[in-house]
C-alpha cells in the first residue's frame, strides 16, 4: 500500500512539474513541445529544434522538411492551449472518439516538455472524428488542430511542395 501511495505522489509531482499551469500563466522559458498530426501521422513539428515536416510519405521526404522557430507570441499561444488542455489529466495512450473508426486513420501525438519533466499524449491510428466525443476528446482535438493551424499558416510551411500523395 505504501508503495502505491509513493508512486501516486511521484506521478502527481511530475504532472505538476511538467505543466504547472495556472490561469493565464506565463510561458516558462524552458517550455518546448512537439506535435505529430495528420493522416497516419505524416506531419510533425518540434519546437526544440524547429524541425517542421509536411509529410514523410513522399518519394523524397527530405524535400518536405524545413526549419521554423515559433515567435514568442506563437509559443505563448501554444502554452495557453496546453494549459487549457491540462495534459496531466490524459493517459499516455488516448482515443478521443472511442468506437469510431475511419479509413484512413489519423495520428496525433502531443508532447509537452519542461525541465521538470515531459508528458506525451498519443492518439495513434484513431478516427478522423468530428462528433461522438466527450468534452475531453473534443478539447484534445481542438488543441491539436489549433497548434496545427499555427504551424500550417507559416510562410515556411506554405513554401514546401504540394503533397505528392493524397488520401481520401
Amino acid at each position: 500500500m505504501r508503495k502505491i501511495i509513493c508512486v501516486m505522489c511521484v506521478a502527481l509531482i511530475l504532472s505538476a512539474a511538467v505543466v504547472g499551469c495556472g490561469k493565464k500563466a506565463e510561458k516558462p522559458e524552458d517550455f518546448t513541445f512537439s506535435l505529430t498530426w495528420g493522416c497516419y501521422g505524416i506531419s510533425s513539428y518540434d519546437s526544440a529544434t524547429g524541425k517542421l515536416v509536411k509529410t514523410t510519405d513522399a518519394t523524397h521526404p527530405e524535400d518536405y522538411v524545413t526549419e521554423y522557430h515559433l515567435t514568442e507570441q506563437e509559443l505563448a499561444r501554444v502554452w495557453q492551449l496546453v494549459c487549457d488542455l491540462k495534459p496531466e489529466t490524459y493517459p499516455v495512450t488516448y482515443t478521443p472518439a472511442p468506437g469510431w473508426h475511419s479509413d484512413p486513420s489519423e495520428t496525433l501525438i502531443l508532447t509537452v516538455r519542461r525541465s521538470g519533466g515531459e508528458k506525451t499524449i498519443a492518439a495513434r491510428d484513431v478516427a478522423f472524428a468530428v462528433e461522438g466525443m466527450d468534452e475531453k476528446g473534443k478539447l484534445f482535438l481542438d488543441t491539436c488542430r489549433a497548434i496545427e493551424e499555427i504551424l500550417t499558416d507559416t510562410e515556411e510551411w506554405k513554401a514546401l511542395p504540394d503533397y505528392e500523395f493524397l488520401y481520401e
